[in-house]
């Protein structure tokens, strides 16, 4: 079900990308779109048959972005955000999406699945060491091309909001424009897939430490705040520069100083989660510790 219903959300941004590309504003944008969807062809699958061979990331995975799934494309059938329905045909696919993502989510956490988990070895629930090696390299370099990111963003949204040049203003906001569409989203995903990996595919699971369960909420609310908030103010102030809004007062101080608190924000956040990463300030949580006399046990059974 899980499968089905990515496959009628690829199908659905595929027809969105070729519809961009007929009526000629394919751009920048449209690269990173085929891009993420030809990843999360792969991703999918690839969790699929980790959750098939047992193994708890997987599932942890599926349900977070199948969760993620359901909520954008709910708010998208609404008519409230996310991406754009264009015709029947894509409304269609949204719902086909929609709905089979409701019942694989259902499906996940059947006490038969359950059981299947618990009776798979431990082992097998964990990332082998070379791959968990090259997962965390992987998201150490795209969490700090993130950070860099963001805080770049930072100081183009400050740039642009003290400046008395229209020109210098329109530059920023443009290449605010460009990041967001090409790298902000892939980065901040990718970041959260390798993250998931290392968390629940080690020791130290993704909700069995304190830290870990900070890291994760953390990096899913910098996510709503690039996607819902920071790429929605920058549209905005765009659309105001193109209109020949004035650089000083109205509404457009109004924006850029928006994206300014909102970058801000998200840099905090990310040195915060770096610090947290460091240090791992916090012991388990109620789960990491029912799940503690259960490992011991699984070790005396060996």
């Amino acid at each position: 079900m899980v499968i089905v219903a990515t496959l009628a959300a690829i199908a659905s941004n595929v027809f969105e990308i070729a519809d961009q590309i007929e009526t000629g504003v394919a751009g920048a944008a449209t690269t990173g779109d085929l891009v993420l969807t030809i990843a999360f062809c792969a991703l999918f699958g690839f969790f699929a048959e980790m959750l098939r061979a047992g193994r708890q990331w997987g599932r942890v995975l599926l349900t977070v972005f199948t969760s993620l799934g359901i909520i954008f494309t709910g708010l998208g059938l609404a008519g409230l955000g996310g991406r754009p329905l264009v015709g029947a045909l894509q409304g269609s696919l949204a719902v086909i999406s929609l709905v089979t993502s409701v019942v694989g989510l259902v499906l996940l956490f059947l006490p038969s699945v359950n059981r299947w988990m618990s009776a798979v070895r431990r082992q097998s629930r964990t990332v082998p060491q070379r791959l968990r090696k090259i997962v965390l390299t992987a998201h150490v370099a795209i969490s700090v091309g993130w950070l860099g990111l963001v805080t770049g963003m930072f100081a183009m949204s400050v740039s642009g909001a003290t400046t008395g040049s229209a020109e210098q203003q329109a530059a920023m906001y443009r290449t605010m424009s460009m990041l967001d569409e090409i790298f902000l989203g892939m980065t901040s995903m990718f970041a959260l897939i390798t993250g998931i990996v290392v968390g629940a595919g080690t020791k130290w699971g993704l909700l069995q430490r304190r830290w870990v369960a900070v890291k994760f909420f953390l990096t899913m609310g910098v996510m709503i705040l690039g996607f819902g908030v920071i790429h929605q103010l920058i549209l905005r102030a765009n659309e105001l520069v193109d209109a020949g809004a004035p650089v000083r007062g109205g509404e457009l101080d109004t924006v850029g100083w928006s994206m300014a608190g909102s970058a801000a924000l998200a840099v905090v956040s990310l040195v915060f989660m770096t610090a947290v990463s460091t240090y791992k300030p916090w012991g388990p949580t109620r789960w990491g510790k029912k799940a503690r006399p259960r490992a011991a046990a699984s070790r005396t059974d060996r």
